[in-house]
């Protein structure tokens, strides 16, 4: 192979790699010990035994896919706590969110879980509304 090749093939593995790493992060997220959040909660939330956390940037376009699915959730349940990035970089540091669109449901002071991307519609009700 050519030096163009290799090039490229680096280029492939160097980005699958960082998928793998975002991956394995949110999965090492999860069982943790949530940071404090007590300056994004409203009276009402901070009694919920757990919360949903939605970190999310304006100029994200997977963000701009997940915003219509959430918004009626929102609408509907005051458990879903909206987390601008590019307002709130300290929150998303706290809680080490390495991209955005990220859920992240929070149970008891724990993480929980954590999905990160763009999803459909099913799995994002799911993660949402899972018991």
């Amino acid at each position: 192979m050519d030096s163009t090749a290799w090039i490229i093939v680096s280029l492939i593995a160097l980005f699958l790699l960082g998928q793998f790493a975002f991956l394995y992060r949110s999965k090492g997220m999860q069982g943790r010990i949530a940071p404090d959040m007590t300056d994004l909660l409203s009276d009402a939330q901070k009694a919920q035994p757990r919360l949903i956390f939605y970190f999310h940037s304006p100029r994200c376009g997977m963000c701009k896919q997940v915003w219509p699915i959430l918004k009626p959730l929102m609408d509907e349940r005051f458990d879903i706590i909206e987390v601008d990035v590019s307002k709130r970089p300290d929150v998303a540091r706290r809680f080490k969110v390495m991209g955005t669109p990220t859920l992240m449901r929070v149970q008891e002071g724990r993480i929980e879980k954590v999905m990160m991307g763009a999803k459909d519609e099913k799995t994002i009700r799911d993660f949402v509304e899972a018991p």
